[in-house]
């Protein structure tokens, strides 16, 4: 992750939606002519016809970049939406991060039709080219930005409000399935203004992009913004999704929210299972503490530190794993943190070249606070050399000159 670089999404105010995230990311700067391609490349593969339009309009009286996507293709099932989508990433020779994403979102969407609507569902209105054409078009801007390296910044999602007419019949907003990636994910959001302000699509980019959605930012300085058009005006409010790209003026700070409870009759192997449980369902941090509870009976206290919007879903986790029958939640108002990026690096040891990846950290000014060798690397090495990982982590970082 680039240091000090971060993103920020603003659909606050107006939502957003795939065509709203392209005229953002080309105002920030990305090349049209990478959108065109990756339409190019789908039509082709798809056996349809595309048509992207870009064009500066105005909403709310602001300035922005509406973009269009013109055509009338259809997919008949998921399958061949999965196969033109890889195939188009391959021949615009999109990176591994970029491909990753796109395919990804594709998937968050899939999920969504299929537990909203059952296993035999299709693609309903996400059938159409231009579902792909946002997709591979936002991940080929976005590496074109080089934005897979900075971290990603979001303000909760406005998803309008009122009712939508669908291919369902009326149905109430946010439409089904944008509540269900909304729920899956834990993406916080608002209702305001009357009409459907986020799409499956838009909501889609959204899980997938984003690193932490938060109402608090930590302090930044923007370098530039882009703003993409909705497609009508809306009362009141221009209708248009904001990016900034800003340069982060000092520690990285951000919410957190903390889970605890206290358990009395698990053994240390049940208590080290919900460990490992939770920290790869999410957690940013587990920690257990040995203390005395109510008729002075030995228990461990155990901790999680989370991002919000995960709360609920790792106290439930913690629950089922501890037997537990209560979990309590703190917000934590702030946590600051140094910029951080694991980088892989070569060593010589004892006449011997191996490679390891190594965390560091540096301040708002780039220098360099922490360097931390990765323990599964460490004890790799150790094994190798037959050592102790103590001596192999002195070995490697007088390698390093930490």
């Amino acid at each position: 992750m680039c240091m000090g670089r971060v993103l920020v999404v603003d659909p606050r105010v107006a939502g957003v939606s795939g065509d709203m995230m392209l005229g953002a990311l080309l105002e920030l700067g990305a090349p049209e002519e990478r959108l065109h391609m990756a339409a190019g490349a789908l039509a082709e593969l798809a056996g349809g016809e595309v048509e992207v339009r870009a064009e500066r309009v105005s909403r709310g009286g602001v300035r922005c970049t509406r973009v269009e996507v013109l055509t009338e293709h259809e997919f008949e099932d998921w399958g061949s939406m999965r196969e033109v989508l890889e195939e188009a990433c391959s021949r615009l020779g999109l990176g591994v991060e970029a491909r990753k994403f796109a395919s990804e979102v594709l998937e968050v969407l899939v999920k969504g039709e299929l537990r909203v609507h059952g296993a035999s569902s299709a693609p309903h209105e996400l059938g159409s080219l231009d579902t792909l054409v946002d997709i591979l078009g936002s991940a080929a801007l976005l590496e074109a930005l080089g934005l897979f390296d900075a971290k990603v910044l979001s303000a909760p999602v406005n998803t309008g409000s009122g009712v939508v007419e669908t291919a369902h019949g009326t149905l109430g907003v946010p439409a089904p399935l944008v509540a269900e990636i909304l729920r899956s994910r834990g993406i916080p959001f608002l209702s305001r203004h009357a009409g459907e302000l986020a799409t499956p699509t838009g909501v889609g980019l959204l899980a997938c992009l984003v690193d932490e959605f938060t109402e608090e930012l930590p302090v930044m300085r923007i370098e530039r913004t882009g703003r993409g058009a909705g497609a009508r005006e809306l009362r009141g409010v221009p209708n248009m999704l904001q990016l900034h790209l800003c340069r982060a003026a000092g520690a990285g700070r951000g919410q957190v929210v903390l889970l605890e409870t206290s358990v009395d009759d698990v053994s240390g192997e049940v208590v080290g299972g919900a460990v490992s449980r939770l920290m790869e369902a999410g957690a940013l941090d587990v920690q257990v503490f040995q203390g005395i509870t109510k008729k002075n009976r030995p228990s461990l206290l155990v901790q999680v530190v989370c991002a919000p919007g995960r709360e609920e879903e790792l106290a439930e986790l913690m629950m089922r794993e501890l037997g537990t029958l209560g979990v309590r939640s703190c917000r934590m108002s702030m946590r600051y943190m140094l910029e951080r990026r694991v980088e892989r690096v070569e060593v010589e040891l004892m006449g011997r070249r191996f490679a390891l990846q190594v965390k560091v950290a540096r301040d708002s000014q780039g220098r360099v606070v922490v360097v931390k060798p990765e323990y599964e690397d460490l004890r790799r090495i150790a094994g190798v050399l037959s050592l102790p990982v103590r001596e192999v982590h002195r070995l490697v970082c007088r390698e390093l000159e930490v």
